[in-house]
């Protein structure tokens, strides 16, 4: 046991003495600015001379990772707490200080999970710190009583414009700054849009704002700058569980830094705020799980070569798109008597598409793309951008329901509601439809005209099992759906939410089964798809040629 402890108190001061001797130096101020919704792919394809030069002159990744889900608030704080929601409690937007079904697993006296602002003022009062938010909801994340500042001025130039005053006029040891209008963008007009990347080039400019506000305040040459988002997207969404919604720009400038430093190591916006207390020089919780960035430092050790095992992937924009696409970035689509034609584009460079039609994820050794073909059966299509150095892409994926012969039975019969003040899907039991009529497959699509705040719908019909075994059903949608098959509740993605999937399995006979889905739009954005795989049939949008009305 001696022996044990002697060990583990020498770790423990050669830590101690790695740190102390690689400490951060000149740097007095950290000033966060954090871009809600901004992706990499935005930073890279957007006009932004400001961006480039804080990289050129700093550090950075194009390989940071958010935690999930993809929603704004659970990154928010995990950029202030180190933590990922498992943690925090904080899974949804819906979450509030007294309003939570997970609670922390810890809480300080205040009964709060423990921030970067209450873990700066916990070990140097003196420090004097900031938040200047464009998102209401995001000063509910951390403990106020220990911010000196705390203001929410209500659109972006306005909170630029005031966390440069604040800079010029205050002059805070730590200052967090949010920006909201990125986001907005996506939603409103798609990620990677005109629209979105004007946005992307508004935050360039009102980084600048700020930064620029430390120059005149003459705490620049002693000031750190770490620019960051909390998500990506895709199409008018967050993009769950996809590299454009889940990878993000990270860029840090200012004080003591490399130049012109790509980060060899993997970031997460949990890294952040250890980083922060790293650069003041106070301890890190036990409970955070994110890591200070050392290597970004002038003067700190390279990661040991031995533990940097594997490669990252290609850029985000390097991923191949798959054509026909609609604008929600959903690839694919029904054709219906026509010919379905796939066309595969990327923007990498030194390297080779490939792709599969089984729902496959491709290899090096898949088909080779050449040019555009056509698919003359329903199927999903997936491809990956191949670099010549070894490097991939993640791949794209696409559904393509081709029907050649329709017949009267073919698709799904619905009934469509209206009503107000949804925030779960209603009891249809109590409702009169305001109209009914068939449908090709499970979608929002075909009935968009009909779509507005409000709207619920029940599709109803029978799939067309080919043979016995379990299968995996699965929606997502924007808001809630349910899925049933033979009466039985498999996929429960209720709620007020935007694009998510859901899923369950079921063990079904041979033959046709009754299939239902419930689907509501409490507001906004809408959207529903579903999909099933199971023996021989690899996951795919549930296909009219499976699906009768009777």
């Amino acid at each position: 046991m001696k022996r044990i402890l002697y060990l583990n108190l020498f770790v423990a001061s050669l830590f101690m003495a790695c740190t102390q001797e690689f400490q951060p130096k000149g740097i007095k101020h950290v000033v966060i600015i954090g871009i809600d919704g901004m992706s990499v792919g935005g930073v890279m394809e957007a006009n932004t001379p400001n961006f480039d030069s804080y990289i050129e002159d700093g550090v950075y990744s194009y390989h940071a990772r958010d935690i999930l889900p993809t929603v704004s608030s659970p990154n928010w704080a995990a950029m202030l707490t180190g933590s990922t929601a498992a943690q925090t409690g904080v899974a949804s937007n819906g979450w509030e200080i007294d309003d939570y079904r997970l609670p922390p697993v810890l809480t300080t006296e205040n009964g709060r999970y423990p921030d970067i602002f209450y873990v700066l003022k916990k070990n140097k009062a003196e420090l004097k710190t900031a938040s200047v938010y464009d998102w209401g909801d995001f000063g509910r994340l951390y403990d106020n009583t220990f911010v000196d500042i705390d203001i929410d001025p209500k659109g972006a130039e306005k909170t630029a414009k005031t966390a440069a005053e604040v800079l010029k006029n205050d002059k805070p040891d730590f200052l967090f700054v949010h920006l909201d209008h990125v986001d907005h963008a996506g939603h409103a007009d798609g990620h990677m849009t005109p629209g979105y990347l004007k946005a992307v080039e508004l935050a360039d400019s009102l980084s600048a704002v700020i930064i620029d506000a430390a120059k005149e305040a003459g705490t620049f040459d002693e000031t750190l700058f770490i620019i960051v988002a909390d998500h990506g997207g895709v199409g008018y969404g967050h993009g769950d569980l996809t590299i454009q919604g889940n990878e993000v720009p990270f860029i840090m400038y200012g004080a003591g830094l490399k130049n012109n430093y790509e980060l060899p190591v993997q970031v997460n916006v949990m890294d952040i705020p250890s980083t922060v207390a790293y650069v003041f020089g106070v301890p890190i919780p036990q409970a955070w799980v994110g890591r200070p960035i050392t290597c970004a430092f002038e003067g700190a050790p390279e990661p040991d070569p031995a533990t940097l095992v594997g490669q990252f992937l290609e850029p985000s924009t390097y991923v191949p798109v798959i054509l026909p696409r609609k604008p929600n970035g959903e690839s694919g689509g029904l054709f219906v008597g026509k010919k379905a034609i796939v066309t595969i584009e990327s923007k990498g460079e030194n390297g080779e598409i490939r792709y599969t039609t089984d729902g496959s994820i491709p290899t090096r050794k898949s088909t080779l793309y050449s040019g555009p073909f056509e698919m003359k059966e329903s199927g999903a299509v997936k491809a990956i951008f191949f670099g010549n150095k070894g490097g991939q892409t993640a791949y794209s994926e696409g559904y393509f329901r081709v029907i050649s012969n329709v017949t009267p039975q073919a698709g799904v019969n619905y009934k469509l509601y209206k009503g107000n003040d949804w925030g779960k899907l209603p009891d249809f039991k109590l409702l009169k439809p305001a109209e009914s009529g068939r449908v090709y497959e499970f979608s929002t699509d075909e009935l968009a005209d009909k779509i507005s705040d409000f709207t619920a719908l029940v599709f109803e019909g029978y799939i067309q099992i080919a043979k016995d075994g379990k299968y995996v059903f699965a929606t997502q949608s924007d808001d809630g759906s349910k899925l049933y098959v033979n009466d039985k509740l498999v996929v429960n993605n209720d709620g007020d939410h935007g694009i998510q999937e859901q899923q369950g399995s079921v063990n079904l006979k041979s033959g046709k089964n009754k299939i239902k889905i419930e689907y509501f739009n409490g507001g906004g954005g809408y959207y529903l798809s579903a999909t099933y795989q199971g023996y021989e049939t690899p996951k795919q949008i549930i296909s009219p040629e499976v699906l009768t009305v009777r």
